[in-house]
């Protein structure tokens, strides 16, 4: 064997025992001054371990139950559905926001809520403008904690996305999944949406996706993401649900109230909208639940991949 074929066979053996990603893990935790763009997800192939990304949250309840899915956009705001989070809107105390991504230097990466902006011309239970900002009092915390990029690319019907949830909204057909799950569902146009829905009703602000047919692989949690590559495009809004899925799904096309959410940024990093004024006692980090199936879990293929990284310096 020649000396070119031996080192080209060399070559490859190290090629492939050797990581192809390190993954992202960053050296310290978010500051409310940390630029979104030394934070931003560099999409699945920047994942450390088996998770989708730090930009990935969920909002509890002051119970610490699960309330809505949700996106982490800059080290102060979080977006989610209007109509998911508006119900809690007038009992604050004890609600927070839940990092998915934790590496072994996280003693916590949760944040309390402070406020929430909601559209004008929002109105309850329509879709209209289903978009909330959601303000934090400090930044979600954690090495693998980051932000998304909101939508820059124009929707348009048969392009795939992915959508993210844990099931509580199928809990009729499985039980909910203590860790995030996702699945791909295919954008259809707004005349095919109506014929579906059988009403002309469709909000201009809204995004249609043919749902799976299988209703245990509908993932429908009101206000998680639904993204297109490395961007957050979309968000769960209000009036389908998994039990039919026949019936599209209706995501908040994020492109569509840019304008809101970057306009609520300026606002709040201006000064014009002011924190709340309650006095709120500092809150334990609620317990993780642990959710037992009682059935074999749904194989769901993920976005991401597992890689090998290096023990982390704390």
């Amino acid at each position: 064997m020649g000396l070119s074929k031996i080192w080209l066979l060399v070559s490859c053996l190290l090629w492939t025992c050797l990581p192809q990603s390190q993954g992202t893990v960053y050296p310290r935790d978010i500051l409310l001054k940390t630029p979104k763009f030394r934070r931003v997800w560099g999409g699945v192939q920047s994942n450390t371990g088996p998770n989708f990304g730090g930009w990935l949250l969920r909002i509890l309840n002051g119970d610490g139950n699960f309330a809505c899915g949700a996106a982490y956009y800059a080290p102060l705001l979080v977006i989610t559905s209007a109509n998911c989070i508006y119900p809690y809107r007038n009992s604050l105390e004890g609600a927070t926001v839940e990092g998915t991504a934790f590496s072994e230097c996280d003693r916590e990466n949760y944040a309390d809520i402070d406020t929430i902006q909601f559209p004008e011309k929002f109105i309850y239970q329509k879709l209209y403008m289903d978009v909330a900002v959601v303000r934090l009092r400090d930044p979600v915390r954690g090495r693998l904690t980051e932000f998304i990029r909101l939508c820059s690319v124009k929707v348009q019907p048969k392009m795939q996305m992915v959508v993210f949830g844990w099931g509580f909204d199928n809990t009729e057909v499985e039980i909910p999944s203590s860790d995030p799950r996702n699945v791909t569902v295919t954008i259809i146009s707004i005349k095919e949406c109506r014929q579906k829905f059988k009403s002309p009703k469709i909000a201009s602000t809204s995004i249609c996706a043919r749902q799976p047919k299988n209703p245990k692989q509908c993932l429908y949690d009101g206000g998680s993401p639904l993204i297109y590559g490395r961007e957050l495009c979309g968000v769960v809004s209000f009036g389908s649900h998994c039990i039919d899925t026949s019936r599209p799904g209706m995501y908040t096309n994020i492109r569509r109230v840019k304008r809101f959410i970057t306009e609520t940024e300026e606002s709040i990093n201006a000064g014009d909208v002011f924190r709340s004024t309650k006095v709120v006692k500092e809150t334990k980090k609620p317990p993780k639940k642990t959710i037992k199936p009682k059935s074999k879990p749904v194989k769901i293929q993920r976005l991401l991949r597992t890689v090998m990284v290096e023990p982390l310096v704390c």
